[in-house]
């Protein structure tokens, strides 16, 4: 009870006015007191009331350490920074210092806080553990643009990290011999020993797993991991940390009675976890371990949930922003999977609710085995069933294959993570005796890897769904929560099949729902173009996919995306020209094709390529053509007058058109006619005002030879070429198509200039409304029954 009022406090308190709060406050007051008062439960229990209120507060105080984020880009701010260096981070060109529970001052209003920073440095002239006085320009964490992206300020405010910042200068380092100074040095030390010991691969790994630094893993790795469903063990194992601490705890006990062992072991646990960076697992583990000993030594029993809810408190309290960790969630759902649902699944009679169990005095090898997979298979079950929603808010696929994988995995982690302990331990007196004790690490991490690969090769070993909207995230939990208490209260295996038959429906639910008939999304890629288009159908498109600002946009923008949309598979690619800026993140998707994610059909432009002034194109288009027929990807090339059509929804290739001759890549732009029933978008891709008069002509001469009107007069949706430059949308143009909203993609301060003052006036003058990538973010185009609705991705989460 009061680990739920501590998370429903600190939700209404972050998100929620203060209004919403105290009436909230008062009718859970309400509620309780008059269940106190039916029950006949003592009096005494009233006090879980006060764990809302004082939530409250403690929420109300840490949110005004957030009182800087998003202004930073604004205004500078500069502030003195002290405190200990945690932990230090290499990058490519840089270093990330980290110093947990800094003192900051404000240089120009003297407010001073304490919390965890991220410093950003070129020098290599910190060591964990130093004592650090520095000179910083605070910033900014950098939020998400699109769906799907991932949000760095939500995520280090999770982990305490509430601002990050450049060094001005640096005023003092020294080196201090506190306990804590050596404890980070310590994991610093262990850190160097693995890179030694481990090829670089299982280095990274092999950090993640022990130490929880997960900077050194590589990319690749965590999504090959993420994909086959086994990526928990890439983070500290809060099983395994329970078992190291229980069994300090009680082969001490034997040595020296319970006071001293339960002194010891605490000693020795906590400084793993500073050492750790008290990541949310890992700190939950330890606090459920704490809540043992003191339970064993005063002679008292815990049982698993009021120890759980012990932890869920305190970690609110240290820091209510963990209830947005997705860390923290899947780690005590996980938990939750296996006190309250394993036994609907499971118990001492039967399994799954009509399976019996063999009596234990009459069971025989072979039972003893497959009674012992089905218990392991049905505890993974469990944690799948409570931890669900949040794995697919996280990559929007669910891996079945991992159920099977975990089998192998788990019982092999204990040997992991012995091995990295003994690999670090006596790594600091013989690195031989190291390289000894990492053999066994080693190796199973190769097999993982093999493992991996493997089920890779399965089409249908990950079931790819999308990320699903919360009010089907909450109908799940609440059938969830119904079926434990109707287990609990009737004990009737018919009622549990009815409430698993329900959670089961309800599941199906779980999935992206594009909520219209069609959805055309711009995404924000930066100075570059992408654009998604998705029907109700199934069917997905992308026209154009890349940037020249943006770093690895193929993968972590729109791979990202389509994977939060559900997407499996694109039907078609329609690449417009192979500018840069239009393909380098296509280039990149096709590398990232598997068994979750294929390509059908790439569409290039039909063009003629023979004089040798157009030989830099002729390369440019050659290299795509190469790529995507050595991947085995099917190749067409439109002109103008091609279409392909399903059902209400159809793409017309309006430019360029047979033998179209050009200048530049530009001219040759391929512009096509996206229409869902009555509704009409444009995408012209970088074409300019030759590639525009083309068409217009090519239409006209089309509606004059067929004695029709022309279809591209008046369309809904203007897709503004070449990023709003002064040389495209021409008056004549757009006064020819007048269309009623224009949006443009480009870079925010960009040094093109573009959307240009001029474009602008153009598009003013025909009263088309303006969305831009810049300040709106992804701007999603909602299709329902011919009318459309315009959403800014910047706008909805504001």
């Amino acid at each position: 009870m009061a680990a739920v009022l501590s998370v429903a406090a600190v939700y209404f308190s972050a998100y929620a006015s203060a209004y919403i709060v105290i009436i909230v406050g008062i009718l859970v007051a309400a509620g309780f007191l008059i269940y106190l008062k039916h029950t006949g439960i003592p009096i005494f229990y009233v006090l879980f009331i006060m764990m809302f209120p004082v939530m409250c507060l403690r929420t109300k105080d840490y949110t005004d350490k957030l009182q800087f984020q998003g202004n930073l880009s604004e205004k500078l701010y500069t502030a003195d920074v002290k405190g200990y260096v945690t932990g230090i981070m290499r990058g490519d060109n840089s270093y990330t210092i980290q110093i947990r529970n800094a003192r900051i001052t404000l240089d120009s209003c003297g407010t001073r806080l304490k919390c965890g920073i991220n410093i950003y440095s070129k020098e290599d002239s910190f060591v964990a553990g130093d004592y650090a006085n520095l000179k910083v320009s605070l910033k900014d964490y950098s939020m998400p643009t699109n769906e799907g992206q991932f949000n760095s300020r939500k995520y280090y405010t999770s982990q305490g990290f509430i601002y990050c910042a450049d060094v001005i200068e640096v005023i003092e380092v020294k080196r201090d011999n506190t306990y804590l100074s050596y404890v980070y040095r310590l994991s610093e030390s262990v850190k160097n020993i693995y890179k030694k010991v481990y090829s670089s691969h299982n280095a990274g790994i092999m950090q993640s797993i022990v130490l929880g630094d997960r900077s050194g893993l590589d990319d690749d790795v965590k999504m090959l991991y993420q994909k086959n469903g086994i990526s928990h063990i890439l983070a500290i194992s809060a099983l395994h940390v329970s078992l190291v601490g229980m069994c300090i705890y009680d082969f001490l006990k034997r040595k020296t009675g319970r006071i001293v062992s339960a002194c010891i072991s605490t000693f020795l646990i906590l400084s793993y976890l500073c050492m750790t960076g008290y990541s949310a697992s890992a700190s939950r583990a330890v606090i459920m371990i704490l809540v043992y000993m003191l339970a064993d030594v005063l002679g008292r029993t815990s049982d698993g949930a009021n120890t759980l809810g012990i932890a869920t408190v305190i970690l609110l309290w240290i820091n209510p922003y963990n209830i947005v960790n997705s860390a923290f969630w899947l780690s005590f759902l996980a938990m939750s999977g296996i006190i309250f649902v394993k036994p609907l699944l499971s118990d001492d009679k039967s399994i799954l609710i009509y399976v019996k169990r063999p009596d234990k005095k009459h069971i025989t090898f072979k039972q003893m085995i497959v009674f012992g997979l089905a218990d392991s298979i049905i505890t993974g079950i469990s944690i799948t069933i409570t931890t669900l929603p949040v794995m697919l808010v996280i990559s929007g696929q669910v891996p079945v294959i991992s159920l099977f994988l975990n089998i192998i995995v788990i019982p092999l982690m204990s040997v992991i993570m012995m091995s990295g302990i003994f690999t670090g331990i006596t790594g600091m007196f013989s690195i031989g005796a190291a390289c000894f004790f990492a053999g066994a690490g080693g190796y199973i991490l190769d097999f993982y890897n093999v493992l991996c690969k493997i089920s890779s090769h399965f089409k249908y070993a990950v079931i790819v769904t999308g990320a699903p909207d919360n009010s089907r995230i909450v109908l799940y939990f609440m059938v969830l929560i119904v079926w434990v208490l109707v287990h609990v209260l009737l004990k009737n295996k018919r009622a549990d099949t009815i409430c698993l038959g329900l959670l089961m429906l309800v599941m199906t639910g779980l999935h992206y729902d594009i909520n219209a008939d069609m959805k055309a999304a711009m995404l924000d890629v930066g100075q570059g173009d992408s654009i998604a288009v998705h029907t109700k159908d199934g069917l997905n498109v992308l026209f154009d996919g890349g940037s020249t600002t943006k770093k690895n946009v193929g993968r972590y923008t729109i791979y990202s995306y389509l994977k939060h949309c559900g997407v499996r598979k694109l039907d078609y690619v329609f690449v417009s020209h192979p500018d840069k800026d239009h393909i380098n993140g296509i280039y990149e998707l096709i590398e990232m094709r598997d068994n979750t994610f294929e390509i059908g059909t790439v569409v290039l432009p039909e063009i003629r390529r023979t004089m040798a002034v157009k030989k830099q194109v002729d390369d440019d288009m050659s290299k795509l053509e190469k790529t995507l027929k050595a991947a085995g990807i099917n190749v067409v090339y439109a002109v103008a007058g091609d279409c392909i059509k399903s059902g209400e929804f159809s793409v017309k290739c309006m430019h360029p058109c047979d033998g179209y001759d050009y200048e530049s890549a530009n001219d040759y732009s391929a512009v096509y006619l996206v229409e869902y029933g009555d509704f009409s978008m444009l995408m012209t891709g970088d074409a300019e005002k030759k590639a525009e008069k083309c068409i217009v002509e090519d239409v006209n001469r089309i509606a004059g030879d067929a004695d029709t009107s022309a279809r591209l007069v008046s369309v809904n949706i203007l897709k503004v070429g070449h990023h709003g430059s002064k040389g495209a949308s021409s008056e004549e143009f757009l006064s020819y198509i007048k269309p009623e909203t224009a949006l443009i993609s480009c870079g925010a301060g960009n040094s093109y200039g573009h959307p240009h003052t001029e474009t602008l006036k153009r598009l003013s003058g025909i009263k088309a409304k303006v969305y831009r990538t810049d300040e709106s973010g992804e701007i999603a185009v909602r299709v329902r029954e011919g009318s459309y609705k315009i959403e800014m991705f910047k706008k909805l989460k504001g």
